[in-house]
């Protein structure tokens, strides 16, 4: 079912910050980022991907309250770990089979995300780690 880890999702407070110490400590240079949506484009939100290795680390910057409240008011640090799977629906079947329901932004169902499908589930039903299956459509 599973795959491998696609990314580490990270709540960060000033993603130009953020980017800098994980440029230092990690070596990540700016080939390695990519901003979603491009910077300077008008957002509730920016992302960050970092390239390391065989995965991503996901800073994500809530830039409004109302996003922030979506999102659940996290606190800095990790939230959430994805999995890439093969075949999404049958990845969710299996969950629910498990007992753990889908939670977070996908309560209704799986979203789809343009370059990939996701999944969030309940961390009520999964230890208390937000968790998020991942299909890619390229």
């Amino acid at each position: 079912m599973i795959i491998r880890i696609r990314h580490l999702g990270i709540i960060v407070n000033n993603i130009d910050e953020a980017v800098a110490v994980y440029k230092k400590l990690l070596g990540v240079t700016d080939e390695d980022i990519r901003f979603v949506p491009p910077r300077g484009t008008e957002t509730d939100t920016i992302f960050a991907f970092l390239s390391i290795g065989d995965i991503e680390l996901e800073l994500i910057q809530p830039l409004t309250d109302a996003f922030r409240q979506f999102l659940g008011n996290p606190k800095e640090g990790i939230n959430h770990i994805a999995f890439v799977v093969r075949d999404i629906e049958e990845a969710v079947k299996n969950m629910a089979h498990k007992g753990v329901r889908l939670g977070h932004v996908t309560k209704d169902g799986i979203l789809n995300m343009k370059r990939s499908r996701v999944a969030y589930f309940n961390p009520e039903d999964t230890g208390g780690m937000l968790i998020e299956f991942v299909e890619p459509l390229e």
